[in-house]
């Protein structure tokens, strides 16, 4: 009895001594600077370390003496991003004073698939290189041609996406290719780029001055983007990048964009539609690709499609439609606004001073007014849905107001209805598909009465807008009856249309440049292949990221309320049954 005793209290006093070590542990990880103590601690773990030999190891680390070997996927994620967006020498920084990974060994354990930068108009196999590294890196891959047809019914559909960006006119030789990159694909063909000596060099330069070759001031940038609510995919993917002199007409621009949908035949799903802003000579290309025939009745969509009177049914091969960004939209209705000619609304004349007027009375402080109408700021998306925003929740006149300013609001209170009928589908998380459909039905009909008055036509609205809201409501119908047949019992999130995706690459690439606002043709085909799977790495932990301030859309509340707490709108946010299977175009249509 007393040696069993003796041999309890021994034992007694040995855990606690390891409780006190614990303790000291628990203390020693509170106040120490050291970051990755999660990985020091699986280390310790996997020795079997007493809690004293941890402290020990916690101290060495601390002083510099110790670095665990261990990288979890989130650590590795995040110093990709921190690398690619700040740099190697940012990183290194970062990791000196904090124990993140290292520039070499994020090298190590990731691998950036190449982007070619095109030299001239793009090949076919040209851009079905670009569309396998980019369909291939990272971990991330998708199913291409056969793979897909096995499965054809659980791959979602995909947009193609092209815009511009302005580019320095510098020549740059290409390591990847041996060629000479710099030069507008509108004169690519007549020097000889691919780098066999200096007098190719010498050559391109004569060119230039005298006049013959000229340099690309802007880049065309073609990417996919899946229409996925899963967020390891919905980023986008560019697959062209080709310098242009801005003096390509509509029909070259149309061979090319043909070109890029003939390379991307074996991405997974089916092309829905083109989507872009509202540049004209694209826009023009688009209606020979999209407008060639009517919907044909043995189309599989005919079915969904073909009982929507009023619809403009045309399409092109393989019913592919265009699409315009509807954040680009957003930013025309409000430049529309404040024309000085103003807009008529069924004869009544709103001039911007109108306007200021009757927010002012409304209940809008001055200084806001001010802000929210002033013309100099064109591009700031948030302003224009701040705009619209204030004009749809404009109460109706009192019984006692005078009757020119009560008619005035009357008006104003029908244009109000059109904002909101269009802009609410975009930015109310709780709306359901069948809701959307039918609020964009509600706003087309809407605005083609306002439009068709014999007061309205361009005084209401800019025909290329009225046509732009025309050909985005559309294509929104056409993509959900395309998503009811390839994936009947899928989602379709309305808000991954446009371009906006390829927006937020843009603002990637401009954030990654400083003070030097553009690049040239090959920095830009360097960064855009890193980050677009940055913009795949945010678009997987959103929380990381709050998004581009200018191209940020806030979510409404129940109570219509811009939601301060919440970030881009995404899948990942939106609440209301987006399931196509419940959902029946006709039926939004005739309502609305």
């Amino acid at each position: 009895m007393h040696l069993g005793r003796i041999n309890m209290m021994k034992k007694l006093t040995g855990k606690m001594k390891s409780l006190d070590d614990h303790k000291k542990f628990d203390v020693a990880v509170a106040h120490s600077e050291f970051l990755r103590v999660d990985v020091l601690c699986r280390a310790c773990i996997k020795r079997g370390m007493s809690a004293k030999a941890m402290i020990g190891l916690l101290n060495k680390a601390v002083n510099g003496l110790y670095k665990p070997k261990g990288v979890t996927e989130t650590e590795l994620l995040r110093a990709k991003v921190f690398s690619n967006i700040a740099g190697s020498r940012a990183l290194q920084i970062l990791h000196r004073s904090t124990g993140a990974l290292s520039d070499r060994t994020v090298r190590r354990h990731t691998v950036t698939p190449p982007l070619w930068v095109l030299v001239a108009a793009p090949t076919v196999e040209e851009v079905q290189f670009n569309v396998s590294n980019t369909f291939g890196g990272g971990g991330r891959d998708m199913p291409t041609g056969a793979a897909v047809e096995t499965s054809s019914l659980n791959v979602p559909g995909y947009q193609l996406m092209i815009d511009k960006i302005k580019v320095e006119g510098r020549p740059r030789w290409d390591d990847k290719t041996n060629m000479i990159l710099g030069v507008a694909r509108e004169d690519a063909l007549k020097v000889g780029l691919e780098f066999s000596s200096m007098a190719e060099v010498d050559a391109l330069l004569d060119a230039i001055k005298g006049g013959d070759v000229r340099l690309a001031v802007e880049a065309t940038v073609a990417a996919i983007g899946l229409l996925s609510d899963n967020s390891k995919v919905y980023a986008a993917r560019p697959v062209v990048v080709s310098g242009t002199c801005k003096t390509e007409d509509a029909m070259t621009h149309a061979k090319l964009i043909q070109t890029v949908i003939d390379g991307c035949k074996n991405v997974p799903g089916c092309l829905y539609s083109l989507a872009s802003d509202g540049e004209a000579r694209r826009g023009a290309a688009f209606v020979r690709l999209t407008h060639k025939a009517k919907l044909s009745p043995n189309s599989p969509i005919y079915a969904y499609i073909g009982l929507l009177h009023l619809l403009n049914q045309l399409v092109g091969d393989d019913d592919i439609t265009s699409d315009k960004d509807y954040k680009h939209i957003f930013k025309c209705l409000r430049n529309a606004l404040l024309r000085e000619m103003g807009i008529m609304i069924y004869g009544f004349h709103m001039q911007p001073s109108v306007l200021e007027f009757q927010l002012c009375s409304a209940g809008v402080p001055p200084h806001q007014v001010s802000y929210l109408l002033n013309p100099e700021d064109k591009q700031d998306v948030i302003l224009a849905y701040k705009l619209l925003r204030h004009i749809w929740r404009m109460p109706p006149a009192g019984a006692n107001t005078r009757p020119g300013f009560a008619s005035a609001r009357k008006y104003i209170c029908i244009l109000g209805d059109f904002f909101r009928h269009l802009i609410s589908p975009y930015i109310d998380p709780k709306m359901s598909l069948r809701d959307q459909l039918f609020h964009l039905s509600v706003a087309t009909h809407l605005m083609c009465s306002l439009y068709m008055h014999p007061a309205g036509g361009n005084a209401f609205l800019p025909k290329v807008l009225h046509t732009d809201i025309q050909i985005m409501i559309k294509n929104t119908f056409f993509s959900v009856a395309k998503a009811k047949v390839n994936r009947p019992c899928g989602e379709f999130y309305i808000i991954l249309l446009g371009t906006d995706r390829l927006e937020v690459t843009f603002g990637y690439i401009r954030s990654v440049v400083g003070s030097n606002a553009n690049t040239d043709i090959y920095q830009l085909g360097g960064r855009i292949a890193a980050l677009t799977n940055t913009a795949q790495i945010l678009a997987d932990h959103s929380e990381w990221d709050s998004g581009t301030r200018r191209l940020h859309l806030p979510p409404l509340d129940s109570e219509e309320d811009i939601t301060s707490k919440s970030d881009h709108v995404n899948p990942a946010s939106w609440q209301g049954n987006v399931n196509v299977q419940h959902v029946l175009p006709v039926t939004a249509w005739n309502k609305g």
